[in-house]
């Protein structure tokens, strides 16, 4: 039984400073349950997450615990009670938590029970109202829309007023040459 924990003990110790470098390396963590999901399904989970720019992780709840109160992440101790996998974010919050949300509807046994944004802990609500955010390259086109469609209104009145300068001189050139017969 000693040797046991013993062994438990040198894991551990090799597992959590890679989870204290995923969650220095990560913009955000979400918190799914999983419990009775399969080989193939957690696969397809994974594959998703890589293509969202996240890594999924099934944890070890003490470790992680330790690893998020180390780093002063403050998250409810339930949510870190049965088959508990992390979602670390190294991309767009929005993308991952999308993402997890149609996964969790593909997968019952999978669901989002909270995480952590900005070194503050969210809830499963404010995780599905991230995944109804823009990505953050549709915000930055919006933006981008939302600055040069003044400039294009400009144009297109300066092109107008233009236009009609050069109406009315050609108006008058017409009507003071005689019309050849």
């Amino acid at each position: 039984m000693a040797i046991k924990k013993a062994k438990q003990r040198v894991r551990n110790a090799k597992v959590a400073p890679k989870l204290d470098a995923m969650l220095d390396g990560s913009t955000a963590v979400i918190i799914t349950k999983y419990g009775g999901m399969t080989m193939p399904q957690l696969d397809k989970v994974r594959k998703q997450m890589r293509e969202a720019k996240a890594e999924f992780h099934i944890t070890k709840n003490t470790l992680v615990s330790r690893a998020l109160k180390a780093k002063g992440y403050d998250v409810p101790a339930e949510w870190l009670i049965g088959s508990t996998a992390m979602s670390f974010v190294y991309g767009d919050a929005p993308v991952v938590a999308k993402a997890l949300g149609d996964l969790s509807k593909e997968f019952d046994k999978l669901s989002v029970v909270g995480g952590v944004l900005t070194g503050k802990a969210i809830n499963a609500a404010q995780i599905k109202a991230l995944a109804d955010l823009p990505s953050i390259d549709v915000l930055r086109a919006q933006i981008i829309g939302t600055i040069t469609s003044p400039a294009s209104n400009i144009v297109g009145v300066l092109n107008s007023a233009v236009g009609s300068i050069l109406y009315a001189l050609q108006a008058r050139i017409d009507k003071e040459t005689p019309a050849a017969a």
